[in-house]
């Protein structure tokens, strides 16, 4: 989890860089926050703009706890391997609601 938090500044920084490139770059690192600003979520302006700023600094402080819950009980493997999921399970869903 420490991990997870050590990494987010950088992550953040790596965002700006990565907004220059265009959304799809940004939606590689960071999809949580096209899907909480997606319309088909349906939230206000306001409230999407509040969650994807959240999203942006807990978002891997989350794949540090989930990573060492898992690294725990199932080891090392199946925590790599379901974190990867998920964050690449989230790309896929925010790709596929830009496109609609």
């Amino acid at each position: 989890m420490l991990l997870g938090v050590l990494i987010t500044p950088f992550a953040v920084r790596a965002a700006g860089v990565l907004a220059l490139a265009g959304p799809a770059a940004l939606r590689t690192l960071y999809p949580y926050v096209q899907l909480v600003q997606s319309p088909v979520l349906g939230f206000s302006g306001e409230l999407a703009s509040v969650l994807s700023q959240a999203m942006m600094y807990l978002q891997f402080p989350l794949y540090g706890l989930l990573f060492s819950l898992l690294l725990r009980r199932k080891g090392f493997g199946t925590a790599l391997l379901t974190t990867a999921i998920i964050h690449f399970g989230a790309v896929a869903i925010a790709v596929s609601l830009a496109h609609l």
